[in-house]
C-alpha cells in the first residue's frame, strides 16, 4: 500500500509544468502513486510518452459521468478544471482506496523537500489545508479568493476525509465560477473548504511555513540557501505555487506578472524551476517538435519580471 496516493488535472497547458511536478515530487518523496487526469487527448499521448512507473493516467471518458457532463456545459474550460479537482481526488479515493494519505496538487507546483513533513505535523489529522499566509500587497484577496489554497489539499483514508471530499464535490458540481462572490463566501473550487472545520473537525492547518509558499506571500519571508537547501526563514521549503509564472519559449520566461522578485527568491527558488522547466520542454520538443501549448506570448500579461537562460 502506497502511504499517499495524489491527483492532478492537466490540459496540454500545462503539461510541461506536470512533468516538473512529477520529477520533484518523485526525487523528494519516495511512497506514493501519482494520478493524472488529462484533460485532452494531446496532454495524454504526450505523458504516455513518459512511461513513468509511478503515475496512472486518467481521461475524461474514465471519470465524466451525467453530472460532471452537465456542469461543464454551462462553465468555461478553466471553471470546469476547478470542477474536477475534487471529482478527480475523489475518484481516485474510490478507485484506488489502498493509501493512508490522499491530496490534491495543482501542476505548477515544484518540490524541493520531502512532503511528508506536511503529513507529519498531525498524521491523525483527517484534512490538511495550507493558509495562504497573504503579505501586505495581497491582504485584499483574502475577501476574494478566501483564506486557504487549494493548490494542495490532503486527507487521510478515514469516514471523515472521505466525506468532506465529498461534499466538496457536491459543491463543485453545484457551483464553481471565477466570480468571487464576498457575501457568500464563494470563489470556484476554494472557498468551500473553509467550512470544513465547522462541518467535518479534524482539520489541521499547516504550520510549516515552508509548505505551499508563492507568489502572495513570499515578500513576507526571507529567503536563503543553507547547505544547498533552501530555507523560508528557518524551514525548509517544501513546495513552492509557481502562480503567475509564464513561459515565453524554451529559454525565455516571466518569473512574475505582480511585481519584480528579490534577488534570493530568483536565484533559489525560480532559477531551479526555470532549469528543470527548460530542461521537461527540451524532452516533449525532442518527441513532438511542434508541441507549443503552454507557452504565453509576450506581451499578453505584464512583463514584469522577465529573464532568458
Amino acid at each position: 500500500m502506497n502511504k499517499y496516493h495524489f491527483s492532478t488535472v492537466i490540459s496540454n497547458k500545462y503539461v510541461f509544468k506536470s512533468i516538473v511536478m512529477h520529477d520533484s515530487l518523485t526525487k523528494h518523496c519516495f511512497d506514493f502513486h501519482l494520478f493524472m487526469l488529462c484533460v485532452d487527448n494531446e496532454a495524454f499521448e504526450i505523458l504516455s510518452n513518459m512511461r513513468w512507473t509511478n503515475v496512472t493516467l486518467i481521461q475524461l471518458k474514465d471519470i465524466e459521468d451525467a453530472e460532471l457532463l452537465q456542469a461543464k456545459s454551462n462553465r468555461s474550460h478553466l471553471e470546469y478544471c476547478w470542477t474536477l479537482k475534487p471529482a478527480i481526488l475523489r475518484y481516485i479515493m474510490n478507485v484506488y482506496p489502498h493509501a493512508q494519505y490522499f491530496g490534491h496538487l495543482d501542476a505548477d507546483i515544484c518540490f524541493f523537500s520531502n512532503i511528508d513533513d506536511v503529513f507529519k505535523e498531525s498524521p491523525n489529522a483527517s484534512l490538511f489545508l495550507t493558509d495562504h499566509q497573504n503579505s501586505e500587497r495581497f491582504l485584499y484577496t483574502y475577501d476574494l479568493t478566501g483564506r486557504f489554497n487549494t493548490g494542495f489539499v490532503g486527507c487521510r483514508n478515514d469516514p471523515t476525509g472521505h466525506a468532506a471530499i465529498e461534499w466538496w464535490k457536491r459543491r463543485c458540481l453545484e457551483w464553481c465560477y471565477t466570480d468571487n462572490k464576498v457575501e457568500e463566501k464563494l470563489f470556484g473550487d476554494q472557498r468551500y473548504v473553509e467550512r470544513w472545520a465547522e462541518l467535518f473537525g479534524n482539520v489541521h492547518v499547516v504550520c510549516n511555513t515552508g509548505a505551499n509558499v508563492a507568489i502572495w506571500n513570499i515578500e513576507k519571508y526571507k529567503v536563503s540557501l543553507r547547505n544547498g537547501t533552501a530555507y523560508i526563514n528557518d524551514s525548509i521549503l517544501v513546495f513552492y505555487h509557481f502562480s503567475g509564472f509564464s513561459m515565453y519559449g524554451p529559454k525565455e520566461f516571466n518569473l512574475s506578472w505582480f511585481f519584480q522578485l528579490p534577488q534570493p527568491v530568483v536565484e533559489h527558488i525560480y532559477m531551479p524551476y526555470v532549469l528543470l522547466l527548460s530542461r521537461a520542454i527540451g524532452i516533449v520538443q525532442s518527441m513532438n517538435p511542434n508541441f507549443s501549448h503552454g507557452f504565453t506570448k509576450r506581451g499578453e500579461v505584464p512583463d514584469v519580471h522577465y529573464v532568458a537562460i
